[in-house]
């Protein structure tokens, strides 16, 4: 096992000629001292930057989940991990080694992609042990007619067939994966005799068996339906706990992010938002754009302004902040600042100068929670996403007042999103 470090990592593909050359990135990339193995660097006035400035080390063991919107390079990171594609600068390490011109079959690294990629005539059995074909037990010499008898014979009964030292040794890691991923009774099949979950797991078999260094992960519950995915979701985390291999995971499913990994990074338009364990990002997003990605339903904002000492003003309604807002606060005298509020920290309450009077424009009980789409009183185009108890009887068109819970309320900079509690804490 060992960890992986991404050092100021950069990657632009040319631009197309159709391209508005006006739109051209004005990022440049840095050249790092030392490397002498990533590909010649190319003018950012001709080619599109995808990701920019990324670093950071994902340690030995740990279960990292790379989270974002479509388009955000997530993928493209993980492509140039594993091989796939090239670098345009900075340097990639697994454990000690500068893997940056290695090419795929050299790192020591398995991937699992969102389609499965299993080869449709062989069955499950050969799927897992075609990797291993290659790699295993490199101790032992190969002998071409060894490998030929089992070849040809590989098709006929079992008591028929040749078993050589090294056919053996595949045989013994595939039933070993086998029993983990408990697919042992499906090893006769082909791809296409198995359910989308079946063959997820033979894709996670695959990579299992070769026993690398790092887990590559792409999206691979994509495909499958909410039940499974849940049930998949916990297996892969149980498995991963179990072979304690550095992984890599990609989605943009904020939940099995949260679910998942032992740390998160936020990413948008190619770069690092945050990086932290799931709770941190969620009770201290350092931004807007973190704050309202990962929780479901969203973050709400409101547009407030700024009183000294601790007040917050809306036409509407009022807040004095608790004391602890006062040093995070400093400087902000009078200025237009974002208050954001999390769903489930509304309360039901009464009519009040610090409460907000807002009317329900939808309902919609899960039995256990009811949410609710509302919009303020007096401000239609201000619509808020509420969580509340299951047994409150709400009804489309009634008028409520919400308290807010003001220990669990975010502010943040109007102008560049940024988080004033985030920013404070930083600089002590």
């Amino acid at each position: 096992m060992a960890k992986v470090v991404f050092e100021n990592v950069y990657k632009s593909y040319p631009r197309s000629r159709a391209e508005d050359v006006s739109v051209a990135s004005d990022i440049r990339i840095p050249k790092i001292e030392g490397n002498q193995n990533h590909p010649k660097q190319k003018s950012s006035n001709h080619s599109v930057s995808v990701l920019r400035n990324i670093d950071f080390t994902v340690e030995d063991g740990e279960f990292m989940v790379l989270v974002g919107p479509s388009g955000c390079g997530k993928s493209t990171l993980l492509r140039m991990l594993a091989g796939l594609e090239e670098l345009t600068g900075g340097n990639i390490y697994v454990g000690d080694r500068l893997i940056n011109s290695l090419p795929p079959k050299a790192r020591d690294i398995a991937m699992v992609f969102q389609n499965y990629a299993l080869y449709p005539h062989l069955n499950v059995y050969d799927n897992i042990a075609f990797g291993l074909r290659r790699t295993v037990n490199q101790s032992l010499k190969s002998n071409s007619i060894e490998d030929i008898l089992t070849g040809l014979t590989r098709s006929l009964p079992k008591g028929l067939r040749y078993h050589s030292a090294k056919e053996k040794e595949i045989a013994k890691r595939v039933k070993y994966v086998a029993s983990l991923l408990q697919i042992e009774s499906l090893l006769t099949r082909l791809p296409k005799e198995l359910s989308g979950g079946q063959k997820q797991r033979v894709a996670l078999g695959r990579a299992i068996a070769r026993n690398p260094q790092v887990f590559l992960m792409d999206e691979p519950l994509s495909n499958l339906d909410a039940k499974l995915r849940t049930s998949t979701r916990a297996q892969i985390v149980q498995l991963q706990r179990q072979l304690g291999t550095t992984t890599i995971y990609v989605t943009h499913d904020q939940i099995e992010a949260m679910t998942m990994g032992d740390r998160i990074a936020v990413m948008n338009e190619g770069k690092i938002q945050q990086i932290a364990p799931p709770l941190e990002i969620y009770h201290h997003p350092v931004n807007r754009f973190v704050a309202e990605f990962i929780g479901s339903p969203p973050m709400n904002f409101i547009p407030v302004t700024y009183v000294a000492p601790l007040t917050l003003i809306h036409p509407q309604f009022c807040l004095t902040l608790p004391e602890t807002w006062i040093e995070p606060l400093q400087g902000y005298k009078e200025k237009q600042l974002l208050l954001g509020i999390r769903p489930e920290h509304f309360s039901l309450s009464t009519v009040s100068e610090q409460n907000l009077a807002v009317v329900v424009n939808l309902v919609e009980a899960l039995g256990n929670e009811t949410y609710l789409s509302v919009h303020l009183a007096e401000e239609k185009n201000t619509t808020l996403q509420v969580k509340i108890p299951g047994d409150k009887a709400i009804a489309r068109g009634e008028s409520l007042h919400l308290a807010i819970d003001l220990n669990k309320i975010h502010l943040f900079a109007e102008n560049t999103g940024e988080s004033l509690r985030f920013s404070s804490e930083s600089s002590i």
